[in-house]
């Protein structure tokens, strides 16, 4: 049994460490017929804003030797509607369920845990970042999101000053840090450059750098991301200092590898 939350929050058990999420497995139960959720220890969401936000007009998936590379514009039905349409079905899954907020002000981040805080198949929030936020304006996201939640709350990392937010997420009171948001990338196709996030095993060497370097900087537990494709690549993420392992793009590719990774 895992547990991310000190005593002056709602406790967040994991009773296994794998988590479902990284903008992978949906809002809610769109891979219910194919994965038994009751294996994960948690589910968190496909980021949701405050708003709605439609595709970006340029969607593309793109594959390279070790993974591919997406563009999707975050498409969501804003908060209000996602709890509106999920709240029921988060109540089914299986595990606890983790929101995750991407938010762009800590105005907005009030408001999104403010809402949050009525739903009861909530179970933590995951607040994460746009690559070019400053850190000033991270602090005040931590900080609303710390003050107004009961449940955990857990950041997920930037790319840019990694360390530098884990220690202000330690220091504002957040139980927990992802490790990290996919990075971005570019690939040349057709004589045209398309830009995305980074998903796949090429991953997994860097992602397990960052989880030993970050087991040295702080005292937080540390959800590993980033390349997991296999029960080993779990295994070497909880040898690197991980407290939990998220996986992702994983279930686009080896679905079978899905229920053998928490065996």
């Amino acid at each position: 049994m895992i547990e991310l939350a000190p005593s002056h929050k709602i406790g967040l058990s994991l009773n296994t460490p794998l988590i479902a999420g990284g903008g992978a497995f949906g809002f809610a139960d769109e891979y219910a017929s194919l994965v038994d959720f009751s294996r994960f220890g948690a589910f968190i969401t496909n980021p949701i804003t405050l708003r709605p936000r439609s595709p970006a007009k340029e969607q593309h998936v793109l594959s390279f030797p070790g993974g591919a590379l997406i563009h999707t514009g975050l498409p969501n039905p804003g908060l209000s509607t996602a709890i509106r349409e999920y709240e029921r079905k988060w109540a089914k899954m299986g595990c606890p369920v983790i929101v995750h907020v991407a938010a762009t002000t800590a105005d907005e981040v009030a408001v999104c845990v403010e809402k949050l805080e009525r739903v009861e198949s909530v179970s933590g929030i995951e607040i994460g970042f746009r690559d070019d936020e400053v850190t000033a304006e991270i602090e005040l996201m931590i900080r609303a999101a710390v003050a107004g939640a009961r449940q955990p709350v857990i950041i997920s990392l930037p790319r840019e000053r990694v360390l530098a937010v884990a220690r202000l997420a330690e220091k504002v009171g957040a139980q927990a840090v992802t490790a990290t948001a996919p990075p971005r990338g570019s690939l040349l196709q057709n004589g045209e450059w398309a830009s995305g996030r980074l998903y796949g095993p090429a991953l997994l060497p860097q992602s397990l750098s960052l989880i030993r370097e970050l087991k040295s900087q702080i005292n937080l537990p540390i959800i590993g991301a980033g390349g997991v494709h296999s029960k080993s690549d779990v295994e070497a993420m909880l040898a690197a200092g991980a407290t939990a392992v998220m996986v992702d793009s994983v279930i686009w590719v080896r679905l079978t590898e899905i229920s053998s990774l928490s065996e």
